[in-house]
């Protein structure tokens, strides 16, 4: 699905730059969910309202919470570089 985070009471999504596939495999493992084959993928179309984050970088972090970024609300991207991840 599309990748959204609840930040300053919204709910936004994140940008596809530096995103990659251990990027998301971090974010399913920090779900609870597969992360194997974990892709970051574009199928889910564009979000709405903020985008909240940008130039996410994950490699190397064990939670989510730990993955580096641009800074909350800081991007230079449109809703159809929202980040989509199949987790499996």
């Amino acid at each position: 699905g599309r990748l959204e985070v609840f930040y300053a009471g919204r709910w936004g999504t994140v940008c596809d730059d530096d995103f990659t596939d251990a990027s998301a495999a971090v974010i399913c493992r920090s779900l609870g969910l597969p992360s194997l084959h974990a892709t970051e993928i574009h199928g889910f179309g564009g979000g709405d309202g903020p985008i909240h984050l940008d130039q996410v970088n994950c490699s190397g972090a064990d939670d989510a919470r730990a993955c580096q970024h641009a800074g909350w609300g800081a991007h230079d991207c449109d809703h159809d570089e929202d980040v989509g991840i199949d987790c499996n």
